[in-house]
């Protein structure tokens, strides 16, 4: 059974994939396995920026389309540099998962995937794909995505897949959830003061 928790705008949310059953709000049957899975919706002109790591743990963001430098495409100004960007933010956001997630920072196993609406990259999927790279993460492109969920989970081979249309008619959103120690949520970080939890 999988614990979907729905990732808003501008929220990077990073779960332990293999969570203990009785950690979850919700209490499956005790013959189903417990799974955390993330999901977000309606990327158009976002990005979502799915990660995952040799222990077990998944990350999902929902990066809002006004990210760039102002170079290229969309046009706007510069909210990827300086005091309070996405940059730092992201930064931020990157090195508290890392130092969450035991041996994260020298995993070799790294992978990211970045999932866009638009037939071809935007400036911001590759200011992205830059910063990603630059972290150590393989980074894999998914274009053409913006009318379907964006699901980061694990399959039974252990590595990440994204998936979309999730029928997930049931949902957990970021705000019903502890995060730290003993929470279901490795960490849960605004990239932007536009950051709200996904709707119910």
């Amino acid at each position: 059974m999988c614990m979907w928790i729905m990732v808003g705008l501008d929220e990077w949310i990073v779960v332990d994939g293999r969570r203990k059953r009785e950690e979850w709000p919700v209490q499956p049957p005790l013959a189903e396995p417990v799974e955390a899975c993330l999901a977000t919706r309606g990327l158009s002109g976002c990005v979502g920026v799915a990660l995952s790591w040799s222990s077990g743990h998944i990350g999902l963001a929902h990066v809002f389309s006004g990210c760039t430098d102002g170079q290229g495409l969309p046009p706007g100004p510069d909210t990827w540099s300086g005091p309070g960007g996405y940059l730092e933010r992201l930064n931020h956001a990157l090195d508290a998962s890392q130092a969450a997630i035991p041996g994260a920072a020298e995993d070799r196993y790294r992978d990211a995937m970045l999932i866009y609406s638009e037939p071809t990259p935007t400036r911001t999927v590759e200011l992205l794909q830059q910063w990603l790279r630059s972290k150590g993460f393989s980074v894999s492109p998914d274009a053409g995505q913006g009318g379907r969920d964006v699901i980061a989970g694990r399959d039974e081979d252990e590595e990440m897949s994204v998936i979309g249309d999730g029928r997930h008619a049931q949902y957990l959103i970021s705000s019903d959830l502890r995060y730290g120690l003993h929470g279901q949520m490795t960490v849960c970080e605004a990239l932007s003061q536009r950051a709200h939890p996904a709707d119910r």
